[in-house]
């Protein structure tokens, strides 16, 4: 599978979620030339309403597989570009933007909104989310504290179960887990409750019905100046295993020999050397320092993560370590080499990769033209012309090569020192919600070559899908949008129809957990190792 869709990926999701870079991305991401002005009585159109056309007309162009994945999509774009037609206020074309791209059921392809544009006040609430439960986690000290770690029943009435939905509908993502990862970003915002249905504009009072051993209570907290939000000082017990909290934004490993067991914790599938391999094709030389300072965290830029994982395996094998426990629970993604650079460790054997589909479409030309030229000229060279249109399987037509070609290949920035030995011992994979896209792929990949045993809560992404990030400018509202370009197949494909890659040992903490300092996954692994 190629390296750079998974890695400029997770860069987009990172500029399009930084609105306060805005400039940067207007010199980055470019509008694509299309005939969309087709319409009767276009030159008359509102912006909103010739965006929304324009916004379709590059889906259909672009997005893998469109109609098998969303038969009715041509009802649901004309109902999006009717509603359009009759929109008047940014905020509201916000919304039905971000709603018709959740359609897509993608977490690569997304539309997000900057909140911060249109409300000066926030709400002082804190959500754990349980397997099944809301709980309150914190609140504002205009409500008593005797509410904090009660279930919710309700807000304005509408039941917890029916409020997830209205998220499931406006988020996008492949998978509720992913949709809800999201919503925790945006829920102190009255506007995003306003956009999912739940509070109006009028009235932005949100009324809470909670359980307690005692029966039902309810409360109304009201937004606020965020200066003038105090919350409680809840405080957790000492954590019992304190090291599995999120160290970095990098790479962190703890061993402990008296235990028999290495943790290593991968909060990124980035380093150095693959921004540094990949950088010149989604920056120029202006962009590229920028981007480079304000994108990639100090703990990434600085990281090589071959060589860390060179002296970490070292001082494993010179400890004698059995067990060893890698957590990604933190991880969203970044480059697939890096996850190739550790399964390199874990086994003997060549591993099945993903498959990978490219949309070869006139937007693939033009906006991602660097890797149309350079799979156009392999083509020719095997085939003796061009590229065709429309969907290339170009793993078996083009990079038909092993597993561990970029790990083991002489002069690979990504060579890796092969006197160290494969480890031998047992291997725990600790996923969450919030490992996304590289890291899915790396996962995925561990999961379906049997190479550690899965435990944690489902993933946040569908494993068999669209990928691949492009984002584009809309004309007239100028406005950015991300969208998926290529198609990823995991490599049991007996499974492309899970929406998750689910745990082999399912497990999720509670806020009481939270509250006592447990960690149920830790102490699982803990009891299993002792056996």
């Amino acid at each position: 599978m190629n390296k750079k869709f998974l890695l400029v990926s997770a860069l987009l999701s990172i500029l399009l979620n930084s609105c306060s870079k805005q400039s940067l991305m207007k010199m980055v991401i470019k509008t694509p030339k299309i005939d969309y002005k087709n319409s009767v009585g276009f030159k008359s159109f509102s912006d909103f309403h010739k965006d929304a056309i324009y916004t379709v007309e590059i889906i259909k162009e672009t997005y893998p597989r469109l109609y098998e994945k969303i038969p009715n999509f041509d009802e649901k774009s004309n109902q999006f570009i009717e509603k359009a037609s009759q929109t008047v206020t940014e905020k509201k074309f916000d919304i039905i933007l971000k709603k018709f791209i959740s359609i897509l059921n993608d977490g690569h392809s997304n539309y997000s909104i900057d909140f911060n544009k249109y409300d000066k006040t926030r709400y002082g609430l804190g959500i754990y989310k349980e397997k099944e439960n809301w709980v309150i986690g914190n609140i504002d000290k205009e409500v008593d504290s005797t509410i904090i770690g009660k279930k919710i029943v309700s807000i304005n009435n509408i039941p917890i179960k029916e409020i997830e939905q209205k998220i499931i509908e406006f988020e996008s993502g492949e998978n509720e887990h992913w949709k809800y990862f999201q919503f925790l970003s945006h829920y102190s915002f009255p506007s995003y409750w306003e956009a999912i249905g739940v509070n109006k504009p009028e009235n932005k009072e949100l009324n809470f019905v909670v359980e307690n051993p005692e029966g039902i209570s309810s409360f109304i907290l009201k937004d606020k100046e965020k200066t003038k939000i105090k919350g409680y000082n809840v405080k957790p017990k000492k954590p019992k295993y304190r090291f599995t909290f999120k160290q970095n934004n990098g790479f962190y490993d703890t061993i402990f020999k008296s235990e028999n067991i290495a943790y290593l914790q991968m909060n990124k599938c980035l380093d150095y050397v693959a921004i540094n391999s990949e950088i010149r094709n989604y920056t120029n030389f202006i962009t590229r320092p920028i981007a480079t300072h304000f994108f990639i965290k100090k703990e990434v830029r600085e990281a090589n993560f071959g060589k860390y994982l060179q002296s970490f395996f070292k001082k494993i094998q010179e400890q004698k370590i059995e067990n060893l426990i890698i957590d990604l629970s933190y991880n969203t993604g970044g480059d697939e080499r890096l996850g190739k650079q550790l399964i390199w460790y874990l086994t003997e054997k060549e591993p099945n990769g993903f498959k990978e589909y490219i949309n070869n479409s006139e937007y693939f030309k033009t906006q991602i033209k660097k890797d149309y030229r350079k799979y156009n000229a392999l083509y020719k060279v095997k085939y003796q012309t061009d590229l065709p249109k429309g969907e290339v399987n170009i793993t078996e037509k083009l990079f038909n090569e092993p597993y561990f070609e970029n790990i083991t290949k002489e002069n690979s920035p990504f060579l890796l020192d092969k006197t160290i030995p494969k480890f031998k011992g047992k291997v725990y994979l600790i996923i969450g919600n919030q490992t996304f896209s590289a890291a899915q792929v790396l996962a995925t990949t561990i999961a379906d070559n049997h190479l550690a045993t899965v435990i944690g809560k489902p993933l946040g992404n569908k494993p068999t899908t669209q990928t691949g990030s492009s984002a584009f400018k809309l004309p007239n509202t100028k406005k950015f949008i991300s969208i998926s370009y290529v198609y990823i197949e995991r490599p049991d494909k007996t499974k492309n129809q899970e929406k998750s890659l689910v745990p082999d040992i399912e497990i999720h903490n509670t806020f009481q957990d939270l509250l006592n300092g447990n960690n149920r996954v830790m102490e699982y692994i803990l009891n299993e190792i002792k056996r």
